[in-house]
């Protein structure tokens, strides 16, 4: 009877050992211990009490990336084009497809270690930014606005550009700038003196002409105490007219041939 027994615990213990006990390079299968497969391969065959198990290689397209007991290999993952998204390295029959992003795109998840599952358009810099740290596979774009006293006129732009000094060009400040504007210069505005002095110098002349005509005139033709030409008081005498000189006045006599003074 304890012979009996005795075989029944170690039926039992090697159920329990098969079911639960497996060594780290076995796997467990219908109370069994079978020796695992190695990377790239599967099983065709479990093990059996007389028999090792079997196994073969993964097609091309399926991959194992560890000692397994699966018997059927682990399909390689797809880089969608749709999901801009392409092959970094492509499936062996031990290691999966890495994928990575296209250009223009950053991975926003990464499914495992330099594989990427979800990519992300980069940002783009508007103007009046200035982009710190440009665009990779894994990072998106960082930028930040222009200081004040720069701008920047494009998208991406790498760097803000300093305001235009206009002083230094000999210029007054027309216009303000701002972070997508540079400022606006403009000519010195004219002295206030230019537009009086030109209409005053030409009234000195007007009247400084007019001053030297009126000497002249009283040069050429002198008056006398009451207001008169002095020819005015001066005999008449035929011969060329002079300037200034008054001419006679000729008395009409309505009876010819007679003195005015017999009427």
């Amino acid at each position: 009877m304890s012979l009996v027994l005795h075989v029944a615990l170690v039926i039992h213990l090697l159920f329990l050992r098969g079911a639960f006990s497996c060594e780290s390079w076995e796997y467990s299968i219908r109370g069994e211990c079978c020796p695992k497969c190695s990377e790239g391969q599967r099983v065709l065959r479990h093990c059996t009490s007389a028999t090792n198990t079997v196994c073969v290689s993964c097609e091309p397209g399926w991959f194992t990336e560890h000692p397994n007991g699966l018997t059927m290999c682990l399909k390689c993952r797809e880089c969608s084009p749709g999901n801009h998204m392409k092959v970094k390295e492509r499936c062996h029959y031990t290691k999966d497809t890495k994928c990575t992003c296209q250009p223009g795109f950053f991975c926003a998840h990464q499914l495992e270690v330099d594989s990427c599952e979800v990519c992300k358009r980069h940002a783009i810099s508007p103007p009046g930014f200035r982009v710190t740290r440009a665009g990779t596979e894994i990072n998106d774009v960082e930028f930040e606005s222009c200081p004040l006293g720069t701008f920047s006129l494009k998208e991406m732009s790498p760097s803000c550009i300093k305001w235009t000094n206009c002083s230094e060009k000999g210029l007054i400040q027309a216009e303000e700038g701002n972070a997508t504007s540079d400022v606006v210069c403009g000519p010195q505005p004219p002295t206030n003196l230019g537009p009086i002095l030109v209409p005053v110098f030409i009234l000195l002349i007007l009247f400084t002409l007019l001053i030297g005509f009126i000497v002249w005139k009283k040069k050429k033709c002198p008056m006398n105490a009451f207001g008169k030409n002095k020819a005015e008081e001066e005999p008449y005498y035929p011969g060329p007219e002079k300037e200034c000189m008054v001419k006679p006045i000729q008395e009409t006599n309505p009876t010819l041939g007679q003195p005015s003074y017999a009427n």
